[in-house]
């Protein structure tokens, strides 16, 4: 079995640093990879970042699914998930400490019923001033090749 920890960029998915891969793919078993995705951010490949939370969650969101789509991945490969939100507990209609209930929609439904590990953290700013989500996946995938 190799073991060689294989990281490249998928087909088609803008690169917002030079400085890291957003997918590495690790053999953990003769027939299993380890793959993790770096952060996807709400970016778009004309490389435009919109203001609204919801937008940018459903471009990271699409965002994911490229890198699964490169592993040959579904969501029912992943094992756990870690969301990052800029401004988590904000005021909403009066309200305080209260989440945006907009990510938590898109991302269950997103899901469509499963339920993986996920872990949400509430961050004070992420790599650039623009962005407000990010979210970071882990995946067991068959390796149709082993």
């Amino acid at each position: 079995m190799p073991s060689k920890n294989i990281c490249f960029n998928p087909s088609g998915h803008d690169t917002y640093s030079p400085a890291y891969s957003h997918v590495s793919s690790v053999p953990i078993s003769g027939t299993h990879n380890l793959v993790s995705f770096a952060g996807q951010i709400g970016r778009d490949d004309d490389h435009n970042v919109p203001e609204d939370l919801g937008a940018q969650v459903s471009i990271a969101l699409a965002n994911v699914d490229k890198c699964l789509e490169s592993v040959n991945a579904t969501k029912d490969d992943i094992v756990q998930v870690r969301q990052y939100i800029v401004d988590l507990l904000h005021d909403r209609d009066g309200e305080k400490n209260v989440p945006n209930p907009v990510r938590a929609k898109l991302y269950a439904e997103w899901m469509g019923g499963r339920k993986p590990p996920s872990t949400v953290l509430g961050v004070q700013s992420l790599a650039n001033k623009e962005l407000l989500y990010e979210i970071e996946v882990i995946c067991v995938v068959e390796n149709k090749a082993g």
